[in-house]
């Protein structure tokens, strides 16, 4: 299978390389990066992101010298060293977030298995439209996968909404989100995310429309975290 040996790991690979570029161009040393590894404060979510994302990079790594070498018998054990990291380097941004005590927004107990539905539907959505180039046999149960996680994702967007904030700076974030400053984003992503949602019903699953319900998908994630993030700092702290 491509897309098990070279596909995805090269893509896991590629957004990775993406997110450790940005968290270090948000430093306010940029060129002190190594830091990090090498006199980490332990108590910080950055530096054990900063762990978790190397340790994932580094198994993905592991799997391709296997495929490589000729060594596909490691690949099982890999995945599942792997696994655990992946969820890792997913999820940590939700305890990176709550430490940011004064923003309300990101003091939600559903920030983590939000942030785990998210992770599925952005693997899904871009494995996805890999599979479509290089192992089409493969795109049915990606979609469908892209499908379940759009609506877990809809699920955790309705509860972070409907359930009662307990502070007004919670409830004036998500004023800002859903009806204030960065409404277009999050009602655009919104919109994305229910046509990926209602596409296999209303249209044929040929390759072109699989593919726009994943880019759709995948978009509308990308406008919902932008409105989301923007929104929880924009409430001013005093």
């Amino acid at each position: 299978s491509p897309l098990w040996t070279w596909g995805a790991p090269l893509l896991g690979l590629a957004f990775l390389a993406i997110t450790g570029g940005l968290l270090i161009s948000d430093l306010t040393h940029p060129l002190r990066f190594y830091m990090i590894f090498t006199r980490p404060q332990w108590r910080s979510w950055l530096v054990r992101g900063a762990f978790l994302i190397a340790g994932y990079g580094a198994a993905l790594t592991l799997h391709l010298l296997a495929v490589v070498g000729g060594k596909r018998e490691l690949l099982l054990p890999l995945a599942a060293l792997a696994a655990p990291l992946a969820l890792g380097a997913a999820v940590y941004t939700a305890f990176l977030f709550a430490q940011a005590k004064a923003r309300d927004l990101w003091q939600s107990a559903l920030l983590m298995p939000h942030m785990a539905a998210q992770a599925v539907l952005a693997g899904a959505g871009m494995t996805l439209l890999l599979a479509l180039a290089v192992e089409p046999k493969a795109a049915p149960s990606l979609y469908w996968t892209l499908l379940l996680s759009v609506a877990m994702h809809l699920f955790f967007i309705a509860g972070e909404i409907a359930l009662p904030h307990g502070t007004a700076h919670a409830r004036l974030a998500v004023w800002e989100m859903t009806k204030g400053r960065f409404r277009s984003y999050f009602v655009a992503g919104g919109v994305l995310l229910l046509a990926t949602l209602i596409a296999p019903w209303v249209a044929p699953a040929s390759p072109a429309a699989v593919a726009a319900a994943a880019v759709a998908a995948v978009a509308g994630l990308l406008a919902h975290e932008h409105a989301y993030v923007q929104a929880g700092q924009s409430v001013p702290l005093a």
